[in-house]
Formats: structure tokens, sequence, C-alpha cells
């Protein structure tokens, strides 16, 4: 009698449909559940993220619960960022554009150039647009935070899942193909340059500093190209950063999606209810969050 009660107890608890075997189902599903390991759940969601936007200062802008070391260290790693930023782009743009350079010259210096240029607005606007990301982070940590459902809880995690790895598959590419060219390329010319002064031009990744900086001074050289090696960190940085903000908030929005159609599946499954609409409108308001 007490295993009877209990049971017609959770049917009634649950709002399923009056048939015994489908509410003994549907009961199982759909226990009482809360994700204790919500935050856990939303620190792991980000992990790459933090550790890319911590690295070019922007990582408190778009994150309200910052440490306060992070805080102290983040417009030092924001002055940092544009001052290596500026060290490529304004050589690199004079150097273009002067006499010393013929057409066929600038035409080869257009390629670097343009990216030096395309990663400068990128973080510009990663910048202005802190307010959207921030909101959108926002939006992440509420839906993790609402999740009812264990099952719903594996879709997210799977989706987490597909984010890291794409992330993993730019930050592999970036950092491999741009790493190798700015300290490998430069050496592997199998002959040595001479200038028009008889002077052995020194090999570095951008052209055109010599303008600026005495590269035949080895102290000077040695300064040259470690600043642009760091120079070339921050813009793998920050083209790495634009695309795993991308693949983290795409593959969210598809664990969202993914969530609404479960429920869909659900609420045909289970359409003799009595709660239709409650289940309806849950679906309705969720499938909209999703969209936005």
């Amino acid at each position: 009698m007490s295993c009877a009660i209990f049971y017609y107890h959770a049917i009634d608890k649950t709002h399923q449909s009056p048939s015994r075997h489908r509410n003994d189902s549907m009961a199982k599903h759909n226990i009482s559940w809360s994700n204790v390991n919500s935050e856990r759940d939303i620190i792991n969601a980000v992990v790459w993220i933090r550790w890319i936007l911590r690295i070019l200062g922007i990582w408190p802008l778009v994150y309200s619960n910052t440490t306060t070391i992070e805080k102290i260290l983040a417009p030092i790693s924001f002055a940092l960022c544009w001052s290596a930023l500026s060290f490529l782009l304004i050589p690199l743009t004079i150097f273009t554009l002067s006499d010393r350079t013929t057409i066929y010259e600038k035409v080869k210096l257009l390629g670097p150039l343009s990216y030096v240029i395309i990663a400068t607005l990128k973080y510009f606007f990663l910048v202005i647009h802190r307010k959207s990301i921030r909101q959108c982070i926002n939006v992440l940590s509420t839906d993790w935070r609402a999740v009812h459902q264990q099952d719903y809880r594996k879709i997210m995690i799977k989706n987490v899942a597909k984010s890291h790895m794409l992330s993993k598959i730019c930050i592999m590419f970036m950092y491999c193909g741009g790493v190798c060219f700015q300290s490998v390329m430069p050496f592997l010319t199998f002959y040595t340059t001479i200038d028009k002064q008889n002077v052995t031009v020194k090999p570095i990744p951008c052209p055109g500093f010599d303008i600026i900086f005495d590269l035949h001074f080895t102290p000077v050289y040695v300064f040259v190209f470690c600043a642009q090696w760091f120079s070339g960190i921050v813009l793998f940085n920050v083209t790495t950063a634009v695309c795993c903000l991308a693949a983290m908030f795409v593959a969210h929005a598809c664990g969202q999606i993914e969530i609404v159609m479960t429920r869909v599946e659900n609420f045909v499954k289970n359409a003799q209810s009595s709660y239709m609409k409650q289940h309806m409108a849950i679906i309705i308001r969720h499938h909209m969050q999703s969209l936005r």
C-alpha cells in the first residue's frame, strides 16, 4: 500500500499522463534534480577563453567574478598588448609607404600589414563590445544554473566538449604556424643578404624596422627580434580569442536547441498530459531564450 501511495504521489508531482506504463518511465526521467556542480560547469565551459582573454587583459571586463590579482594584472596586460600591436603596425606602415620599397615590394607587404591591421581592429572591437560579451557569458552562466535535469546537463557537457575541441584546433594551428613563422622562417634562408653598404642584414620576421632601429648593432637586433616575437604572440591571441568565443557561444546555443528538441520529443510522447499548456509554455520560453 505504501509503495502504491508513493508511486501515485510521484505521478502527481511530475505532472504526467494517467497511463501507468508511460508515467512509470517518465516519473523516473523527471525526478526533481538540482545541478550542484553549476559553478564548476561554468568554469569548465569558459576555461579556454578565460586564459586567452586574461593574456589580452580583457577578462575582468567581460566577467564580473574575477580575483583581485586578475584585476591588477589586467591593465598591465592591456597596455603591453597595445604596445606590441603598435610596435608592429607603425614601422611596417612607414616602410610600406616609403620610397625605399618598389611597387612589387609594396604589394608583398600588403599581406602582413593587412593582417596586423585586422588583428588590431579585432582587439579594438573586443574591447568596445565587452558589454555584449559580458551579457552573453551571463546568459551562459544562467543556463548552467537553471539546468533541472541530469540528461539536459549531459547534453550541455557534450556541446562544451565540442567547443573545447574546436578551441584546441584553433590554438594549435595558430600557434604552430605563427611561432614557426616568427622563429624559424627567418633563419631558413640559404643565402646571406647584403645591403647597399656591403653589410650583412640579419633576418627578422617583419621587414622595415631598419628605418627606425640600427639592426647592425647586435643588442638592438636581439631586442627587435624578441619584440616582434612577442607582438606575434599577441596577434595570435587576438585571432584565437575571436575563434574561441565563436566556438563557445555557438556550441552553447546548439546545446540549448538540442534541449528544446528533447523537450518537444517528450511533449509529443506525452500528448495526453493534463499539463500540456504548461509544458508548451516552457518549451516556447526556452526556445525564445535560445534564439536570443
